[in-house]
């Protein structure tokens, strides 16, 4: 099984383009959140509310090349 897929660009750019919008999304609903919230002195909510965006994104992104390893087409 190697890296031969070729759906993997497919699913890469759509896992990178909807990463990006749900990372966005996400951003904006946690930083909301977080400036709701009394949060102690030594946090940041902006801070806090990229890494949510961050991991959102690096999600999309490896479920999208999973997606095209278990998807793939047969015979390749």
């Amino acid at each position: 099984m190697g890296l031969d897929n070729p759906v993997l660009p497919m699913f890469l750019f759509i896992g990178t383009l909807l990463g990006g919008l749900a990372a966005v999304g996400a951003f904006v609903i946690s930083y909301h959140e977080y400036r709701q919230r009394m949060l102690r002195p030594d946090q940041n909510p902006r801070r806090m509310a990229l890494r949510t965006a961050w991991v959102t994104f690096v999600f999309f992104v490896v479920a999208s090349a999973v997606l095209a390893f278990v998807l793939r087409p047969a015979g390749s």
